[in-house]
């Protein structure tokens, strides 16, 4: 047989056991010295203070274990000085409570478990129609059931989550009873073994234990024997601490009014002697018989939390006695080796075993602040990291909107000073064009292109004739010295000439090519016309006109021209006109002040120049400036119309600068700062509200 159990042992002495466990256990007392010292304790402890009988007994038991028989035990029950109890004379007549019996006010319907200090019995009240847990007490001494009723109806004003309900307590046919709240469930200690948890959640259900304990001691009660198996984790994942008070707390030094309570716990002794029971729970105070308060169960809940936490407890002393002497002593084991417990958490343990009361913390509710913070503290690292996020990303979110401010008053200043030049350029390229028309138009080679008209419309010569006339024409153009004309631009330009009916005589861009037809491209038509004699137009160079009559060659450029038309008008009546051209991109260049991308947009909305066609595109026209994302980039936009001699738009010259920044880093970069921002400043107060949850003070 191993040695005896906690329960067992205080069973004994309350005369619980049947005849088969009481004869195995005296068989046992007979071969196991330390047990012998457990019950010569415990028997002493529970019986000083009522004269010689006890210390008899005690002596009894701690000569030989043989000496103690039936007789004895039932002395250590009832002996003859405390049989009056409640009945006033003789032995206690206490009631068999049995299955399916009533018990005063409740039905008794089944046995839930037994103890050291009684049968808890599952029981429904019929009066309330509700099921609830009724603990029969096995002793009654009369100090003991006092102590009993006090604590109990205590413990009745202590309304709290984590302490189980008591409802009733009294003494019904002679036996004290507690009538308590009814939790499904298991201990904190089988829940503890029965699978794995992590440091934070044994911490959690250690806080919500300690909770309890704190409620109590606000109403002044002490538990005196909190341990795992004292503490009832329900199905509902709610921690409750149960049998305050109940712990054979007892009257030492005499039983006098002003003597000291001193809780004789359950021990458990292995076949190795390793103490596993109660007292490794015990403060030092509970050893040596001092005043037991709040900083006991302090004490008694730390080492219970360095158990779950380590797998071991923190005194290693292998019997009773050396037991007393580790934690009188206060020495702590090492932590093991592996062990993942946090030198901070296990400081605030080590302070709450400390040896002197006035050591540990003040009270329970700071013991539980301290370990609150401690688990607290991921929450708040995350907490303050996400904070530092939100910082950082909102401070790049301050500093884009200071830089993109900047930037965009730099953009519009920079819109304004090319504003002018766009109104300005189109007016100096029509002078320019103008110029260079009237030196052109005195000379003889155009003159006879502007008097030439085709003999035979009139009969007067043949068609071969004309097209002799015409080749003398275009050899005269060939031949004569365009660059002083061209000379005239600041930048290239290329020239042309048609006839009265549309007819290309001489490009200087192709001078071999000829004969091409050009009167249907509107802006040459209506050049011909002579309803404006002279105009400006942008054309593209690969007009389906251009390209058929070879006006460029028979590999045009790309792009857009600026296009001067001057009608050679003859005796009142067209004679052809005079073209030249400016390639858009050299227009723009004389209109660039600075790093502002440009382009020259047509009627038709052909695009040239730097800007992208899709963000000329989507320019705002009414003056303007516009805010445009084209592949993922944003840019300040805004279009100019370009005007003739007459001041009437042509064309529009569209201006883009990208909206630099702090966080112009990839598409929709601002977007995604600022939801970055959002989400982490939503974890910083979230987790931040979790550790101030956890540790109920502020974080």
């Amino acid at each position: 047989m191993e040695c005896l159990d906690a329960n067992v042992v205080q069973d004994l002495m309350s005369g619980a056991l049947d005849s088969e466990q009481r004869g195995g256990v005296l068989v046992h007392l007979d071969t196991c010295e330390d047990c012998r010292q457990l019950v010569n304790v415990t028997a002493r402890d529970t019986l000083r203070g009522h004269g010689a009988v006890g210390d008899a007994l005690a002596q009894t038991v701690a000569s030989d274990g043989r000496h103690i028989d039936d007789d004895a035990l039932a002395e250590t029950v009832a002996p003859d000085d405390l049989r009056g109890i409640r009945t006033g004379t003789g032995r206690a007549a206490i009631a068999r409570p049995a299955q399916g019996r009533r018990f005063g006010r409740y039905e008794l319907l089944e046995k839930l478990g037994a103890g050291a200090m009684g049968v808890v019995w599952l029981a429904e009240d019929p009066e309330l129609k509700r099921k609830l847990a009724v603990k029969l007490l096995h002793r009654p001494d009369a100090s003991h059931v006092d102590r009993l009723l006090r604590e109990a109806q205590s413990m009745a004003r202590v309304n709290h989550p984590h302490v189980v309900a008591v409802y009733d307590v009294g003494v019904t046919e002679g036996a004290p009873y507690i009538a308590m709240e009814l939790v499904k469930g298991e201990s904190l200690r089988a829940w503890q073994n029965r699978a794995l948890h992590t440091i934070p959640e044994l911490v959690a259900h250690y806080i919500a234990a300690g909770r309890g304990l704190a409620a109590a001691h606000a109403r002044g009660i002490v538990h005196r024997d909190f341990k795992p198996d004292n503490v009832l984790v329900g199905d509902d994942g709610r921690v409750r601490v149960t049998d305050f008070g109940l712990a054979a707390a007892k009257q030492v030094d005499g039983g006098g009014a002003g003597s000291s309570i001193r809780p004789i716990s359950d021990v458990n002794l292995t076949t190795s002697g390793s103490v596993l029971g109660t007292p490794a729970y015990m403060a030092p105070e509970q050893f040596t018989g001092g005043n037991v308060d709040s900083r006991t169960d302090q004490f008694n809940f730390c080492v219970a939390l360095y158990e779950a936490l380590y797998g071991e407890r923190p005194f290693e002393g292998k019997t009773f006695s050396q037991l007393a002497d580790d934690v009188t002593a206060g020495r702590i084991q090492p932590a093991p080796s592996g062990a993942r417990v946090s030198g901070k958490l296990r400081a605030i343990l080590t302070r709450g075993m400390a040896v002197a009361p006035g050591d540990r913390f003040p009270s329970m509710d700071h013991l539980l602040a301290e370990l609150g913070r401690d688990r607290a503290r991921p929450w708040r690292r995350v907490a303050i990291a996400s904070a530092a996020i939100a910082a950082a990303l909102l401070l790049g979110l301050v500093s884009d909107w200071a830089v993109r401010g900047r930037v965009e008053r730099q953009i519009h200043q920079s819109f304004a000073a090319t504003g002018t030049q766009i109104e300005r350029a189109g007016l100096l390229q029509g002078h320019e064009f103008k110029a260079a028309s009237n030196l052109v138009r005195e000379r003889k080679a155009l003159l006879d292109v502007t008097s030439y008209h085709d003999q035979a419309d009139f009969g007067l010569a043949t068609p071969e004739q004309d097209q002799t006339n015409l080749q003398e024409l275009h050899d005269t153009l060939f031949a004569s010295d365009w660059q002083t004309v061209r000379d005239l631009e600041d930048h290239p330009s290329e020239l042309a000439i048609i006839d009265y009916k549309g007819r290309l005589l001489y490009t200087s861009a192709a001078p071999t090519e000829w004969k091409g037809q050009l009167d249907g491209m509107p802006a040459v038509k209506r050049a011909l016309d002579g309803a404006k004699p002279d105009m400006l137009a942008v054309v593209a160079y690969d007009d389906p006109s251009f390209t058929t009559a070879h006006l460029f060659g028979a590999h045009p450029p790309h792009g857009l021209a600026v296009m001067f038309a001057r009608s050679l008008v003859h005796g009142g009546e067209r004679g052809g006109a005079f073209l030249q051209f400016i390639d858009g991109k050299d227009v723009l260049a004389g209109i660039r002040l600075d790093d502002t991308a440009l382009g020259l947009v047509a009627p038709d909305g052909r695009a040239a120049g730097d800007v992208p066609p899709e963000l000329a595109a989507a320019a705002p026209h009414d003056g303007e400036v516009g805010e445009v994302t084209v592949a993922g980039k944003t840019y300040q936009v805004q279009a100019r119309a370009l005007l003739d001699l007459d001041g009437q738009p042509f064309a529009t010259v569209v201006m883009a600068r990208p909206m630099g920044g702090v966080l112009a880093l990839f598409p929709h970069a601002r977007a995604v700062f600022a939801l970055a921002a959002l989400a982490a400043l939503a974890l910083a107060f979230g987790t931040a509200w979790r550790a101030r949850q956890i540790t109920r003070t502020k974080v």
